[in-house]
């Protein structure tokens, strides 16, 4: 989908209702003390209208009020005048938006100095814990103390020694009068650890076949989870293109329901647009508009003429 932007595009010539009124007013050759005795406004009201000037502690239906009693009285139609109206409060409403974000900009960047200040004090308690841990370990090393008596241990390891000897001799001598008994017994205590650790080897080898399967399957899913998601449906935005014969007001959102266009087109511009459908559109004189729908042209006779329009895109069949 192109990029799109909820901020005033800059080839919409915006014209405010005060000025609107104002310049039918001048055409008619009325001042506004005039008006105001006519409309039985007060003048200062005549003059804050002109000026785009309007009281917030007022409900909105007020000013819509004033608004439309005032083209009355100059001939300006009245939805121009109250679309014109509509798009006051959608340029305040991105002011309100800028200051938001500028207090968002500035809470994160407070925010950012306070990670890193947390990130410097927690390394440096690592490295305290570190150096402690070091440090105590090293004094531990010191502290060793060597063992006492080393010439009583040494004599009496000599002693034991000496007896394992005299035991060993005396065994191989009670030995030599039966060889063969003493072979077989020898052989026999060889051969049992050795048939134990055959006997062992089968099952460890059974348990890791076992668990070969489980192992090989991962890849399995993992490639077969790739796949499902190269084969899902991406989203390709629409081509529309709208046409205006005359001075009129429309308000198009898309598929995602953001506002890619609004406000008074002027007559001869050519409006494209990409984006997800379906599209929302509302429109101040459908006949005054041609449109061509991802190649199709749509039928927009079949809409009141002077009207306001409102229908979808595509059109539900």
């Amino acid at each position: 989908m192109s990029n799109t932007s909820t901020e005033l595009s800059e080839d919409i010539e915006v014209i405010g209702p005060g000025q609107m009124l104002a310049e039918a007013r001048v055409a008619m050759g009325l001042s506004q003390q005039q008006v105001a005795e006519q409309l039985n406004f007060r003048p200062a009201l005549v003059n804050e209208i002109e000026q785009e000037i309007f009281d917030s502690k007022l409900p909105d239906t007020f000013n819509r009020g004033y608004l439309k009693n005032y083209a009355k009285l100059v001939g300006v139609d009245e939805q121009d005048v109250l679309a014109s109206y509509e798009m006051l409060g959608v340029a305040a409403k991105q002011r309100t938006e800028l200051q938001s974000f500028s207090k968002i900009t500035e809470k994160e960047a407070q925010h950012s100095r306070l990670m890193w200040i947390s990130y410097l004090i927690l390394a440096a308690l690592i490295a305290s814990t570190v150096l402690y841990y070091l440090q105590d370990a090293s004094n531990n090393a010191l502290t060793i103390e060597p063992q006492p008596n080393n010439g009583e241990s040494l004599s009496a390891q000599n002693t034991n020694q000496a007896a394992s000897l005299t035991a060993d001799n005396q065994n191989l001598e009670s030995t030599t009068s039966e060889p063969a008994a003493s072979n077989k017994q020898v052989a026999s205590n060889i051969a049992e650890p050795v048939n134990e650790e055959l006997a062992s080897e089968p099952s460890l080898t059974s348990s890791q076949a076992a668990a070969q399967p489980t192992v090989q399957s991962k890849p399995i899913e993992l490639a077969q989870a790739n796949a499902d998601l190269a084969q899902a449906p991406i989203a390709e935005p629409v081509k529309v293109v709208f046409s205006f014969a005359g001075d009129c007001w429309v308000n198009i959102y898309d598929g995602a329901g953001e506002r890619i266009a609004w406000g008074i087109k002027k007559a001869g511009y050519v409006m494209e647009l990409n984006g997800l459908t379906p599209f929302k559109v509302t429109v101040g004189k459908p006949e005054l508009v041609a449109i061509d729908f991802n190649g199709e042209s749509i039928d927009m006779s079949k809409y009141n003429v002077g009207n306001i329009a409102k229908f979808t895109l595509p059109e539900s069949s």
